[in-house]
């Protein structure tokens, strides 16, 4: 394999774009509905009751000084409740006399929602990531990368798209959708930028009746899932789509074919590459499946064979104790091999000469 240097993207980058952080997350998911104003629509007013009944938060009222849940906590136990076949008081797993299970029903909404505010807040925005791309491009060092990345926006996708339609490049996501047939999109084995999403995306449409996966370029598929849910479809069989999203939770579930092969993909090129730089990650303790994938490729690779890490994760305002916590995270877990930089994702992204 010809690629020596691994990008690797954690929320920090799509918040350096306007993306809510976690702990925003649902308070702007709800003032974005209030201005909205109208009608709300039926799974809005179940994610109000959820909040309302499970957290002690009316969202109608004024939200100055509430503290919402995290959008992992939320998640999670949704999750958790799903696999331990438990349900909370009205919230049932399974509700046989109206043919529902609404935890189930609840966590669908949730990703939706997360859907809604990135869609809100990015639009086609991708700035910093198109710049990423372009100066690497202008480098002549975009064969030498390749992006893993545990977010479910559609920046980078974005980013790397506008090089594919100038033709210069293809995409490859570790796996082919039903429609790789786009000219965009290479072939396993053919030569590509690769883009491992080891969390799923927001363009990602999963047919479970017939096992396969429809990417939506420069589209937020899943999105569409609750707007327009007559063309949301599989055209082969008819069966709903239904979203491929990880939660940033300790109990993930990584048992589908396609994300097993992301995750296999991402390992083989890890144990290739020289040189990993995280933007935009804090190496937070519930990702035990990224530290245990990263732990792996440090200790099985060939001996002899170099690792450096460097870490970009600057923004203004960041406080002294919270780079101290998070420099000893990196450095507890993988050594000496971890230069933890004062850079911002905007300062790497305008010049990634500085480390690739």
């Amino acid at each position: 394999m010809s690629e020596k240097t691994a990008i690797f993207l954690g929320a920090g980058a799509s918040a350096a774009e306007g993306a809510s952080s976690q702990g925003s997350l649902f308070k702007d998911y709800f003032e974005m509905i209030k201005k909205r104003g109208g009608r709300r629509k039926d799974h809005e007013k179940e994610l109000a009751r959820f909040f309302d009944q499970m957290f002690g938060i009316k969202v109608n009222k004024r939200m100055e000084g509430i503290e919402f849940p995290t959008f992992e906590e939320a998640l999670g136990i949704l999750d958790l409740a799903d696999q331990n076949n438990q349900s909370f008081r009205n919230f049932p797993l399974l509700n046989l006399t109206s043919n529902s299970g609404r935890i189930n029903y609840l966590r669908i909404y949730l990703v939706f929602l997360m859907a809604d505010i990135l869609q809100e807040k990015l639009r086609r925005r991708a700035r910093l990531h198109r710049e990423l791309v372009n100066q690497l491009a202008r480098l002549r060092k975009l064969k030498d990368i390749f992006f893993v990345t545990t977010n479910y926006d559609i920046l980078c996708d974005n980013a790397l798209l506008d090089q594919a339609e100038r033709g210069r490049e293809k995409i490859n996501y570790g796996f082919d959708f039903v429609n790789s047939n786009q000219g965009f999109l290479a072939r396993q084995g053919e030569e590509s930028i690769k883009l491992f999403k080891i969390h799923g995306s927001l363009n990602w449409l999963f047919c479970p009746t017939c096992n396969n996966l429809r990417l939506t370029p420069y589209q937020k598929g899943v999105s569409d899932l609750i707007t327009d849910p007559d063309q949301s479809g599989c055209p082969t069989c008819g069966t709903f789509y239904a979203p491929i999203i990880v939660p940033p939770t300790f109990y993930k579930n990584l048992s589908n074919v396609f994300l097993s092969q992301v995750w296999n993909k991402t390992e083989a090129h890890l144990l290739e590459a020289e040189h990993l730089v995280f933007c935009g990650y804090s190496f937070p303790d519930a990702d035990i499946h990224v530290k245990y994938l990263i732990k792996r490729i440090q200790k099985n690779r060939k001996p002899g064979k170099p690792f450096k890490v460097s870490v970009v994760n600057n923004y203004d305002g960041k406080k002294e104790p919270a780079i101290k916590e998070e420099m000893y995270r990196y450095r507890r877990f993988l050594g000496g091999c971890v230069n933890y930089t004062k850079y911002s994702f905007e300062e790497f992204a305008c010049n990634p000469s500085l480390l690739v």
